[in-house]
């Protein structure tokens, strides 16, 4: 079997799910270091996916570069989203405790805000909270997945005008 790009994007996520999944089951703090380990993956996938197709196919235009990391991109973030909307999907509990947070403060904070604003508000957020964050997710990989393929395939298209 040949590892395309794709594939290599499919190995990827996958990663960066049993990452997610070994770090939450650690109850990791949201704020240690060790939550960066999954771009960390991210980014080497791409590296990888670039790489070896500039050796196997000696390839040096960037277009054709460029494509071979945005297909890893396009299937890391694809896992990464199923796993994330799985994952929300599992653990409603945890959605109404964050809304439930939220609604808190709003009724503390929010003086211009009856309680029953509020409650339309808390109702709104949960009936939101899974695509708003599987869009954040979608975004933030594509972002975080172009500019790591632009600088890998560009370094390695100018490594190989110049030489």
């Amino acid at each position: 079997m040949k590892l395309n790009a794709t594939i290599k994007g499919l190995v990827t996520g996958l990663l960066m799910v049993a990452v997610a999944v070994i770090l939450y089951f650690n109850k990791l703090d949201e704020r240690s270091p060790l939550n960066y380990l999954g771009y960390f993956i991210f980014g080497l996938g791409i590296v990888w996916s670039i790489t070896s197709f500039a050796k196997h196919t000696r390839s040096t235009q960037f277009k054709d570069l460029f494509q071979q990391g945005f297909k890893c991109v396009l299937a890391a973030t694809l896992v990464m989203a199923l796993y994330t909307f799985i994952y929300f999907k599992l653990n409603e509990k945890e959605i109404d405790a964050v809304v439930q947070q939220a609604k808190l403060e709003r009724i503390k904070t929010a003086k211009d805000r009856t309680p029953a604003e509020i409650e339309t508000e808390a109702q709104q957020t949960r009936k939101y909270y899974i695509p708003f964050q599987l869009s954040i997710l979608v975004f933030s990989n594509l972002f975080t997945g172009v500019i790591v393929t632009m600088a890998t395939a560009g370094s390695l298209y100018l490594r190989n005008k110049n030489s």
